[in-house]
């Protein structure tokens, strides 16, 4: 059996097709029996994702919501993986939508290799490359490809990379995990980046397959650009100081990013998008500026709240 968690909060204009993509069968390339289960703490997304899965018949084992008492991501996905029945859990947004066979393409590595606790898929922007946010959300998302299929080995005859010595962390737009026993600290800003490296303290494997597709919307506008990289990026900074980096080093820095310097050029295909890579050095520097000041001065974890919206991207 397979479990799809989908957290999804104030998104109740995606998370029909986000459903929709995962058990429409013949769209994910689905297999057997699956459950979904999706958290969201307000009643708009989850009156929509009820309708959707009445709109596909799916029935009460099928289909599961968790109401989250607002108290952030780490905790809703806490609440659902308690409650998974499935061998493999399979985790996303209610903002994101998979590729044709994505799901049957990110399963593949758990049956040819009982090492591998983890698969990360592709995330892919959503947005065109016509306008400068548009096309930096496809260079880092083209970095993020790059970085795996890089950090990682090529499996003989297959369409995925394993971890050895080296890997990257899963995305938590599109990943899939053996079930365990997890529990996520609710301070976790990079709750994706923290599975990934438990499971790699666990002497398992993280496997990557760029064949599962999701896509992704990007930040729009600065302010909620720095909002969203401060708290991603910034997760690495806390996870660090929590100690979780025992077989492996930290992934993600300022210094680690400079060496991306002629990927970040070399990405673009004319003057204009040239002058956009650019300026997105200065950009992340700020990032990488307001991290060291939330994270390592101020040691900010989640809001209060839990939930950080970003509004641009939904």
């Amino acid at each position: 059996m397979v479990t799809v968690i989908i957290t999804s909060y104030k998104e109740p204009k995606t998370i029909g097709r986000c459903i929709s993509c995962i058990a429409n069968k013949k769209y994910s390339g689905l297999k057997g029996s699956f459950e979904i289960i999706q958290v969201s703490p307000d009643d708009a997304t989850l009156n929509a994702g009820k309708r959707e899965a009445n709109k596909l018949h799916l029935g009460k084992k099928t289909f599961i919501q968790i109401r989250d008492p607002k108290r952030g991501k780490p905790y809703a996905l806490n609440m659902a993986l308690s409650k998974a029945h499935g061998d493999i859990i399979i985790l996303t947004d209610g903002d994101t939508y998979f590729e044709r066979d994505s799901v049957k393409e990110i399963l593949l590595p758990f049956s040819n290799n009982k090492k591998i606790g983890g698969v990360s898929g592709r995330p892919v922007s959503g947005d065109l490359k016509d306008n400068k946010f548009g096309y930096w959300g496809n260079l880092l998302a083209d970095a993020a490809h790059h970085r795996r299929s890089h950090a990682m080995n090529e499996v003989k005859d297959t369409n995925y990379y394993i971890s050895d010595k080296t890997f990257f962390p899963m995305s938590g737009y599109i990943m899939a995990i053996r079930n365990m026993e997890i529990n996520v600290p609710p301070e976790i800003l990079s709750d994706d980046a923290y599975i990934s490296y438990y499971i790699r303290n666990k002497n398992m494997e993280i496997a990557y397959t760029p064949k599962a597709i999701c896509y992704v919307k990007y930040p729009t506008n600065l302010t909620d650009y720095l909002k969203q990289k401060v708290r991603s990026l910034g997760g690495y900074t806390q996870l660090k100081r929590i100690g979780i980096y025992k077989r492996d080093k930290q992934s993600r820095s300022f210094s680690i990013e400079l060496k991306y310097t002629t990927f970040v050029l070399k990405y673009a295909e004319n003057f204009k998008q040239f002058i956009w890579s650019l300026e997105l050095f200065p950009v992340r520097l700020i990032t990488w500026i307001c991290i060291f000041w939330k994270r390592v001065i101020l040691r900010q974890g989640n809001p209060k709240t839990g939930w950080e919206r970003i509004e641009s991207t939904k």
